[in-house]
């Protein structure tokens, strides 16, 4: 079943593209501070490319989500009734990873305490915080699925992915620059502070009702009804394979770049304006390509690009210059933005408007997970085979995703336009 109906009422993109903005770039500032920064901080210190890896640990709270999806989706639309309370639970998870950072920053100030001997609180409030953006994160998915028409849903994918690029630059890049300028625990509450300004456009809308069901046909949100419908269980498939390249090497650029002689305020410009730069275009390439080659093949065109990336980068990853393994490193950024908007505006069109946040948090849990065990095995990778096994296995799997994405995509937007 498609998303698309004519009788949902939606805000105008006007109003609904800030607030999309604005929800992942606050949801990318903790992933990138887990999946970039935090690993960076620990590999300048002298940690193992194993321990780095274990930040993946961090991803748990978003892959186990879908187990309480239901739960949260419930209370978003409640039973029977007209309203949808998206925009309160958003809100308020905003507001609480505002508070659990800006604690984390003002607590490591007037302790005067080193990374070192902070290090266990800090990892216990990003998990925190971690939690609480995975579980607002349902209502967040439910909002952007309901609030965005299938003709919308090309740019509405690049407020959602160049959001998450945003966020990455202020939890990644912005976060190393300013650790660097005045200390990690000032950049902690800098990124608490940026959280409460996302949230505004949130705040500033009202989100309309939605048509009661008949009488005798209130449909109750479960994981069993997205599992039992096939066209979710292929769109699974091809997500989890056209994102293990990604997952395999995330959390491993700015550990390699280090390792390659960057320091950490030159790997915080890195993050803050090459590859965020490059990542954005390519956000905004993959708008433009859902307009012109909507659905799955959008899909495979990107993957096979990401593919290519990939391949060169794992080829110049051993003796390369560093300019050239940092701009390719840029170019693999570009393909990721690409990818998202493309898969994104893909999986879309295979939830049910019956329980859309539950559909795309079960898409999103399972890449979560993908992202725990890849940021693992791209860390052990790294460590005993090096850089250029874990990047050339990500190539890899690229293509394997770019094949059978081809042979599925004809099925499956058949599936989405009905």
């Amino acid at each position: 079943m498609s998303t698309t109906s004519s009788v949902i009422p939606r805000l105008s993109a006007r109003q609904v593209l800030p607030a999309i903005a604005g929800i992942y770039v606050s949801q990318t500032v903790i992933t990138a501070l887990t999946t970039q920064a935090l690993p960076s901080l620990l590999r300048g210190t002298g940690a193992s490319l194993q321990i780095v890896g274990l930040t993946a640990l961090l991803w748990i709270p978003w892959g186990l989500r879908f187990l309480w999806a239901p739960l949260v989706e419930r209370w978003r639309l409640p039973a029977g009734r007209s309203e949808r309370r998206s925009r309160s639970l958003i809100l308020t998870g905003q507001w609480l990873i505002a508070a659990v950072l800006l604690s984390l920053g003002l607590l490591a100030l007037a302790g005067h305490v080193a990374l070192a001997d902070y290090a266990v609180w800090m990892v216990a409030g990003l998990l925190l915080a971690a939690l609480i953006a995975a579980t607002t994160d349902v209502a967040s998915d439910g909002f952007t699925v309901e609030q965005l028409s299938s003709q919308q849903r090309g740019w509405g994918n690049v407020a959602q992915v160049g959001g998450s690029y945003a966020g990455a630059m202020l939890g990644g890049g912005g976060f190393l620059l300013v650790a660097g300028w005045l200390g990690w625990p000032w950049a902690l509450i800098a990124a608490g502070l940026a959280i409460i300004i996302m949230s505004v456009p949130m705040l500033l809308l009202q989100e309309p009702s939605r048509h009661r069901l008949p009488a005798g046909d209130v449909h109750r949100p479960r994981l069993l009804h997205a599992l039992r419908r096939p066209e979710i269980r292929a769109g699974l498939l091809l997500m989890l394979l056209s994102s293990i390249g990604v997952r395999l090497t995330l959390s491993m650029f700015g550990p390699f770049l280090i390792d390659r002689g960057l320091s950490l305020e030159q790997l915080g410009w890195f993050f803050g304006s090459l590859s965020i730069g490059a990542g954005l275009t390519g956000a905004m390439a993959g708008g433009w390509l859902v307009r012109i080659v909507p659905g799955w093949r959008a899909v495979w065109i990107a993957v096979g690009i990401k593919a290519c990336a990939l391949a060169a980068l794992a080829v110049a990853s051993t003796s390369s210059a560093l300019t050239l393994q940092m701009s390719l490193i840029g170019v693999v950024f570009a393909a990721l933005g690409f990818v998202w908007v493309a898969l994104y505006s893909a999986l879309m069109g295979l939830a049910s408007p019956l329980q859309s946040g539950v559909d795309f948090t079960l898409f999103q849990s399972a890449d979560a997970l993908l992202a725990v065990s890849g940021g693992i095995a791209g860390g052990w990778l790294s460590q005993h085979l090096g850089y250029h096994a874990c990047f050339g296995l990500a190539a890899a799997s690229a293509v394997l995703a770019s094949l059978l994405v081809w042979r599925k995509a004809p099925g499956l937007d058949q599936v989405a336009q009905k």
